[in-house]
C-alpha cells in the first residue's frame, strides 16, 4: 500500500496553494466576503476522531500562513475545549459537525432541540459561525435534512458548508474513502451540483493539478484522523479506513439490492 496521506503530503498541498496564488479561505470568509479575487481556495476539515491530529494540522497550516475551517463533533471523544480554542486562537474558524437527525432516529422536534443545546455549548468555547453535517454509514438518516424543515439561519449562522457554497462554482474534492476521487467507499460526502474532477485519486494527483493551476476556484475537505504525523499514526488510520470502507461497500450493496432501511446514498 503507498504512503499516501502524510502530514508532509498535507503540507505540500498548502505551499502548492500559496505558489500558485490562490486565495486561501474559511468556510465563513468565503461565505461572506464579497471582494474575493479569482483563484480561491477553500479548506475545511471534519474531526470526527482524534482532535490531536487536528490541532497538528491546525499547527502546520499555521506555519504554512493559511487558515481553514475545523468543523469539531460535540462527542465526548473529541469536544475538548482546550483544543478547540487553541486551533481557535490561530486565526482557524471552528464549526460545529452536527449529527443530531441520526442521534434522534429521526424525530425532528427532538433533533433540532438537541442541535440548539450542542450549539450552545460549543459557542461556549469559542465563537461557531458555520456548521456542516457528520454522516453515519450505519444510519439511513441524512443529517441535512433536518434543514427541509428547519432554518440554521435562525440560530445566527452564516451557513451550511455543503448547502450554502455555490459548487458549480467551486470544485470539490475529499479525502473520504481515502481517495480524492468519486468512489463507492464515499457515501455521503457529496455536495449538490458538484464539479468533479477527473484524474486525480492520489495527493501527488492533487499537487500536480494545484500547480498546473487547472481549477480557478476549489474547496478541499481533508480529515485530519486520516493525515498521518508518523507511521503508527498512519498505519492506524489506513487500517481504520480500510475496515470503513468495507463497511461502506457492504452498505452500498446491501443499497443496490433494495434491501429494507439500506438507503445510505450519500458518508465520510
Amino acid at each position: 500500500m503507498p504512503q499516501d496521506f502524510t502530514l508532509d503530503q498535507y503540507r505540500t498541498i498548502c505551499l502548492a496553494l500559496r505558489e500558485s496564488g490562490y486565495q486561501v479561505m474559511t468556510v465563513v470568509q468565503y461565505l461572506v466576503d464579497v471582494t474575493k479575487q479569482a483563484r480561491i481556495a477553500v479548506l475545511r476539515h471534519d474531526v470526527d476522531r482524534f482532535p490531536g491530529r487536528a490541532l497538528n494540522m491546525a499547527r502546520l497550516e499555521q506555519r504554512a500562513g493559511i487558515c481553514s475551517t475545523y468543523y469539531f463533533r460535540t462527542n465526548r471523544s473529541v469536544f475538548r475545549p482546550n483544543t478547540l480554542r487553541e486551533i481557535s486562537r490561530m486565526g482557524h474558524e471552528i464549526g460545529y459537525h452536527y449529527e443530531t437527525l441520526s442521534k434522534r432516529r429521526g424525530n425532528y422536534p427532538a433533533a433540532i432541540d438537541l442541535f440548539e443545546k450542542e450549539l450552545a455549548r460549543l459557542r461556549q468555547v469559542c465563537p461557531i459561525q458555520t456548521i456542516s453535517m457528520h454522516g453515519n454509514p450505519l444510519s439511513p438518516y441524512d443529517n441535512r435534512d433536518l434543514w427541509k424543515r428547519y432554518d440554521f439561519r435562525q440560530f445566527g449562522l452564516a451557513g451550511e458548508a455543503y448547502l450554502s457554497i455555490d459548487y458549480h462554482r467551486l470544485a470539490y474534492l475529499t479525502d473520504a474513502g481515502r481517495s480524492w476521487a468519486d468512489n463507492l467507499f464515499n457515501l455521503r460526502d457529496r455536495v449538490a451540483e458538484e464539479q468533479t474532477p477527473s484524474g486525480i485519486r492520489s495527493t501527488g494527483d492533487l499537487i500536480a493539478a494545484i500547480r498546473e493551476k487547472r481549477f480557478e476556484q476549489i474547496c478541499i475537505s481533508a480529515h485530519p484522523e486520516r493525515w498521518g504525523g508518523n507511521l503508527p499514526e498512519w498505519l492506524s488510520s489506513a487500517s481504520l479506513d480500510l475496515a470503513a470502507n468495507t463497511i461502506k461497500a457492504a452498505l452500498r450493496l446491501l443499497n443496490l439490492r433494495g434491501y429494507p432501511g439500506a438507503d445510505h446514498d450519500r458518508v465520510q
